[in-house]
Formats: C-alpha cells, sequence, structure tokens
C-alpha cells in the first residue's frame, strides 16, 4: 500500500477515470506503433516544481485570487513554451473563470480540423482543500502532466487535418461537459491517475481506441499496463469527466490507476505532494507522449 500511495497522480488525457471491472478484456493491436520524444532527465523534477505551484492551496471559484494564480501559472507555462494561448471565459460562483487551451494543428489555413485529440485536467482544487476538509494534490499532478506533455510533444505534427489541443478545464465539480459543444469531431480523449499498474479503459464504443491506445503504450513495455471495454452501466466507468463526452457521443478512453480503489488517501489532507513518485510520473508520461503520436498519426518536426 506504501507503493500505491507514493504512486498517486491523476491526469485527464481522452476519457477517463478507471475502475478495474472489465466484461471485456482487450488485446493490442500490433499493426500500431509509435515513436516517442524523450523526456530529459530533468522532467521528473519539472513535475514536482509544477505540482508544488499548484497543490498548496485551496483554488477554486470560492478562492478567486489563488485560482487566478494557478492559471497563470499554467499561461505563463505554455507561453514559455512557444505556444499561443485561447481561452474560453464565463461566469461561475460570481467569479470570471476560465478554460485554458494550447493546440498543435496540421491544417490547412483557415480550415478546421477533421478531428481532434483532447489531451487536459482539472487545475481547479476542490473547495475545503488544504483548509481542514480535503486535499486536491491530485489535480495538481493531473495538470503538471499535462502541462509536460504539453513541452514533451510541442515538435510533433499531426496527420494531416488533425489537431492535438490540451485544455486546462475549471470548475470540475459539479460535473459539466469539459468543453464546448461546437459539434467539432473530437477523435478521441485520453485519462491517468495511481497503482503499480496503468489500466486503459473505455465503455464498448470506445473499444477500438482502447486497443490503439494500449498497443501504442505498451511498443516500449516500461510500465505494467491493462485494456478493458465496459458498458456504460458498470459500475465506475463513467465516474468521472469522460462521461461528458460520451453524452455528446464522442469515442472516450480513461487512462487509470484506478484512483481510490487501492489509494486510501484519495481526496484527504493525507494526499499531499510529498506522497507523489515523481519518477514513475515521468516514466507514464513517457509512454503517453507515444500514445498520443500514435493516435495523432504524428511525425516528428
Amino acid at each position: 500500500m506504501r507503493k500505491f500511495a507514493r504512486t498517486h497522480w491523476k491526469i485527464l488525457i481522452a476519457i477517463l477515470l478507471a475502475i478495474a471491472l472489465a466484461t471485456l478484456t482487450l488485446e493490442t493491436d500490433s499493426a500500431v506503433r509509435a515513436s516517442g520524444p524523450a523526456s530529459g532527465p530533468e522532467l521528473s523534477v519539472r513535475l514536482r516544481a509544477h505540482v508544488g505551484a499548484l497543490a498548496s492551496h485551496e483554488h477554486d471559484s470560492a478562492a478567486p485570487q489563488a485560482l487566478e494564480q494557478a492559471a497563470r501559472h499554467i499561461e505563463t507555462t505554455l507561453a514559455g513554451y512557444g505556444y499561443g494561448l485561447h481561452r474560453q471565459e464565463y461566469e461561475a460562483g460570481g467569479q470570471n473563470v476560465r478554460n485554458i487551451e494550447v493546440a498543435i494543428a496540421n491544417t490547412a489555413p483557415g480550415a478546421r480540423p477533421e478531428r481532434i485529440f483532447i489531451v487536459g485536467a482539472r487545475y481547479d482544487a476542490a473547495p475545503g482543500a488544504q483548509v481542514g476538509k480535503r486535499s486536491d494534490a491530485d489535480r495538481g499532478s493531473g495538470t503538471a502532466a499535462v502541462l509536460e506533455l504539453a513541452r514533451l510533444l510541442k515538435t510533433m505534427r499531426p496527420s494531416r487535418g488533425t489537431e492535438v489541443r490540451f485544455v486546462f478545464f475549471v470548475n470540475a465539480a459539479p460535473p459539466t461537459p469539459p468543453a464546448n459543444a461546437t459539434g467539432e469531431q473530437i477523435g478521441g480523449m485520453p485519462y491517468a491517475s495511481t497503482g503499480n499498474f496503468i489500466a486503459f479503459a473505455g465503455t464498448l464504443e470506445s473499444s477500438a481506441r482502447v486497443r490503439q491506445a494500449l498497443a501504442a503504450f505498451q511498443a516500449r513495455p516500461d510500465f505494467p499496463t491493462e485494456g478493458l471495454a465496459a458498458p456504460a452501466h458498470a459500475m465506475g466507468v463513467t465516474w468521472s469527466d469522460h462521461a461528458s463526452y460520451k453524452r455528446h457521443g464522442y469515442p472516450a478512453l480513461m487512462i487509470t490507476d484506478t484512483a481510490f480503489l487501492r489509494y486510501p488517501y484519495y481526496h484527504t489532507l493525507d494526499d499531499t505532494a510529498q506522497l507523489r513518485d515523481y519518477a514513475g510520473m515521468a516514466r507514464v508520461l513517457e509512454g503517453l507522449a507515444r500514445t498520443i503520436d500514435a493516435l495523432a498519426g504524428a511525425a516528428r518536426t
């Protein structure tokens, strides 16, 4: 259990929140190949710094100054990577808040992408975080993971007509669709979380995406993985943000460590940034970068 505690973290990358309740075990498709970028030895250090900056204070619409500080950390980091920022601004709880996104696209000038892959995380902390009720270091680690994926994948070139979008969602609870319903053709959306293996899971409708993502991740088998697809009514399969995408008909899968099913400190004051296994997070991120490369049909530039 101590090892599980040190490996708890969470990122949203396609659709998600994993429950080890499979009704259909999937084998990988050997035709899928992935060649991912090297992350460099500093990745775990960078992850630790992001989590420290994001998970030390309550930051939600009830604590607008801290929420703004978290948003500025994200925006400053992404701008430093060379991205142009797009903000989805709206009002919540009497405060102006925003989703933040950046993208890498291979489209003709003025053309809309034919398919979109969303890689996302929630950057707000739940009410009460770090002030006597519970900790939300999981969201800090999720945001850190997506920030570093955006850095690792900055030089990718998706297949023609494809866009890879990194999105940082605000106001995660109560659950709301973490993207606008614009009719865009979203090709997939991933997610990750804790334990000694990573699970790739989705509903039966997303079984092909699960196979493809699992195969890409296992192209270099340096982290234990499992894959499954289950009906939407199976317990836990729709317990997280991917359910919003599922309701709108988008294919989605979750990449998860099964969170509270194996991690007793989930959303408690004992869930602190010090419990993160940053070296393990870095290993998983390297695999996820290869996975996104493969799903988006990317080439290196």
